[in-house]
């Protein structure tokens, strides 16, 4: 008996120190972006109908979204508000999402210093002689920031850094104008306006029409050099250089507001796919989005995040 001990004693140290190098190999690993699951997201959302600002399908997408950042580990807070339109007062409600702190409590919403804004719009442009769904618009977005929260849970230091936003009433009534369009944006970056510097989110990416098979990210020409420079060293890392470029004009997007109010905020976003002609019509449906391509841009973003997280 006396001879075993010292190979129990042994035995017992190497299994622990093996499960202690795993696990501490694997504390804040990212898990892998499924594209699948992203698309999914996408087809739950669009199976919905028309989501435009009002609409009782919005209100689904809402309850959809939410749920589904929950059950990733997220809370969430719905920021209502109202706004003039051209056709009259409307009621928005903007979804914005935060990991919490392995203490527990209440998250500060007023509070932003440090955080990185990822950002999409759910909502779809009411276009009355259509049944627009907005899969690609609206849609691959919002699909690829709900499949991020899911990954992100396995890295809960760095998803607290982190805030999810999903606007309201990005589209214009009826065409863009400074009071028509990206009402979501526009509220909230207000408070952001007025906010300290050292409590202003540091940085936002928005994500627009991502998930179309002939995928071409063009940021626009304004864009902050630091983000877009952040932007193509991920895309390098995670072997997809080759589908980002540079639009040669500034574009109207949800980015706007926030460059606004003083948060360096860049445009992830296929510009090409506006002049492609599936823009605004039916064509924008299910088929238009492919996994592969929000599997390309979940990919650049979590590479975006660990390099930035490790800077």
């Amino acid at each position: 008996m006396v001879r075993f001990v010292p190979l129990i004693l042994v035995i017992t140290v190497a299994v622990l120190a093996a499960v202690f190098l795993a696990t501490s190999g694997n504390k804040g690993k990212l898990g892998p972006f499924s594209g699948e699951r992203a698309h999914a997201h996408v087809a739950s959302l669009v199976g919905l109908g028309p989501r435009h600002p009002g609409s009782e399908a919005i209100a689904r997408a809402r309850d959809y979204i939410t749920g589904q950042l929950r059950e990733a580990g997220w809370q969430t807070s719905l920021q209502h508000f109202k706004d003039e339109t051209p056709r009259g007062g409307q009621e928005f409600v903007n979804i914005r999402a935060r990991f919490p702190s392995p203490e527990g409590g209440n998250i500060d919403w007023k509070r932003g210093g440090g955080l990185l804004l990822l950002c999409s719009h759910y909502d779809t442009k009411l276009i009355d002689s259509i049944k627009f769904v907005g899969a690609n618009d609206g849609g691959s977005s919002s699909g690829v920031l709900l499949e991020l929260a899911a990954v992100l849970r396995t890295a809960p230091e760095l998803a607290r850094g982190i805030e999810l936003v999903f606007f309201d009433g990005e589209e214009a009534v009826v065409e863009f104008t400074e009071v028509d369009g990206l009402y979501g944006s526009r509220h909230y970056a207000k408070f952001w306006r007025a906010a300290p510097a050292g409590e202003k989110p540091e940085a936002a990416f928005v994500l627009d029409l991502v998930g179309d098979s002939r995928l071409r990210i063009t940021p626009p020409s304004d864009s902050p050099r630091e983000l877009l420079r952040d932007l193509y060293r991920a895309a390098e890392a995670a072997g997809e250089r080759h589908i980002f470029g540079l639009h040669p004009t500034p574009i109207t997007d949800d980015h706007v507001p926030l460059n606004a109010a003083g948060i360096p905020a860049l445009d992830v976003i296929d510009a090409g796919y506006i002049s492609r002609g599936s823009w605004h019509t039916a064509a924008d449906s299910l088929d238009s989005v492919t996994p592969g391509s929000l599997e390309r841009i979940g990919r650049v973003i979590l590479r975006l995040l660990d390099r930035r997280a490790r800077d």
